[in-house]
């Protein structure tokens, strides 16, 4: 199974996690000195782009009520503010008896690849349905 979509990280939601998170690291809001070390202009928080990976795995693939075991993701290129990006998820490996997922990820924007990780996840099974089986 895969699952993808876009998102746009905004000067908006940079200016909140910014403020939620402390990082005030200028890199990621000051275009003269971003250019100045490489970058055509600021670049994402990779705080916010596992927020994105929290959002598709909480709400899509495997959904609600999954729990994170695990995260790893290497960070490639940077994304820029306001460029569009393309987060994809993929079942590599599942283990339905006990719920458990392992999700490849990828997040890619203009044709090159930002970031990739792999997630293991569980679905644990509501408790009624536990006691039912039982």
């Amino acid at each position: 199974m895969t699952i993808a979509f876009d998102f746009t990280v905004t000067t908006d939601r940079m200016e909140a996690f910014r403020s939620i998170s402390g990082d005030d690291n200028p890199i990621h809001f000051d275009t003269s000195f971003a250019r100045d070390r490489g970058f055509d202009g600021p670049i994402v928080y990779g705080g916010l782009l596992i927020a994105e990976v929290s959002r598709l795995l909480g709400t899509a693939l495997p959904g609600h009520g999954c729990v994170w075991q695990s995260l790893t993701m290497k960070f490639r290129r940077p994304l820029l503010v306001g460029e569009r990006a393309r987060l994809e998820a993929e079942v590599k490996h599942e283990t339905p008896p006990l719920g458990i997922r392992l999700i490849r990820l990828t997040i890619s924007a203009g044709g090159r690849r930002i970031a990739e990780g792999e997630a293991m996840t569980l679905l644990p099974e509501p408790q009624s349905a536990r006691e039912a089986a039982e």
